[in-house]
């Protein structure tokens, strides 16, 4: 059975949804149409049952679904097996990263290692921090890149670099005014959050909630998976947020947004590295981790 076809399937699966499967591969959605019809062909059955409502998988793809982690992670793990026995250096290399670390950490480590391994081939998904686990622990990713705290048995973090988070809100804003912000002031505005399961949500909630602020008390009025959607909801007006001062090039100020602390509430957290614990990472990816240490020593 080809190892592509099945993860363009269990993509599927596991969302029931073709267009979200696409983005999250870096596809287009008539090649994920294309390789789930070429794994039906090949196994001669329907896999899923389609309507212009939604996708719901047939008893033939919920009996594959329920094989097809094991049969990648069995994949991913011969794999890794072999490259590492002999040290190669080339190939696929699938890194699964939390948003703040694919957007704005990752693309210049993965120059330098196309400069040093022309031969190596990146595929990079980005995904919240639980989902970055989930993918390594089930052999879809070969390496994970997360923020905030983590406790998670099979795994082992690899600390990088501290990163601050800090509040955002239009330049207009009558934060322009302040060095920072009182809770008091904070708790008057409208937020625009990240997604649960978002690491930047869990540091930010978990800080707030040790200077004596329940989260659920914030006046949430959105909830978006990126952070660009994010920064150009509060430079629109609907509220105020909280990410990492990373996100921010320049300050902020060319996306028409200001950034300030809050009074009282250090907002810090660990980005950092995740692999499995009972395997030797593929040296392909022992490479890109080498790479943003060598970075964060020299930063």
């Amino acid at each position: 059975m080809d190892e592509r076809r099945l993860e363009v399937f269990a993509a599927v699966a596991r969302r029931l949804s073709f267009s979200e499967a696409a983005r999250a591969l870096h596809l287009s959605q008539p090649a994920v149409s294309q390789q789930v019809a070429a794994l039906e062909g090949e196994l001669g059955a329907r896999l899923f049952e389609r309507t212009t409502r939604r996708v719901r998988l047939t008893p033939a793809g919920a009996a594959l679904l329920g094989r097809s982690e094991t049969l990648l992670r069995e994949h991913a793990e011969a794999r890794r097996a072999v490259s590492a026995a002999v040290g190669r250096i080339e190939g696929d290399l699938q890194v699964a990263a939390s948003l703040t670390i694919g957007a704005y950490v990752l693309p210049p480590a993965l120059v330098t290692l196309a400069l040093r391994h022309p031969e190596v081939r990146v595929r990079v998904t980005i995904e919240n921090t639980e989902q970055v686990v989930g993918s390594l622990l089930a052999g879809r990713a070969d390496i994970g890149f997360v923020e905030g705290e983590l406790s998670a048995s099979g795994v082992v973090l690899h600390t990088l670099r501290s990163d601050e988070l800090v509040l955002i809100a239009p330049a207009s804003h009558r934060f322009a005014s302040m060095e920072e912000i009182a809770l008091p002031d904070l708790l008057s505005e409208p937020f625009v959050l990240r997604e649960q399961g978002s690491g930047t949500r869990q540091v930010a909630e978990a800080h707030l909630r040790n200077a004596g602020v329940d989260p659920d008390a914030l006046r949430v009025i959105a909830e978006l998976s990126g952070i660009d959607a994010i920064k150009a909801a509060v430079a629109a007006g609907l509220g105020v947020s909280i990410i990492s001062r990373s996100a921010l090039p320049g300050g902020g100020g060319a996306a028409g947004l200001l950034h300030r602390r809050i009074a009282g509430v250090r907002l810090t957290r660990e980005m950092a590295a995740v692999t499995l614990a009972a395997s030797t990472p593929l040296p392909a990816a022992q490479s890109l981790l080498a790479v943003l240490q060598a970075e964060t020593r020299d930063g």
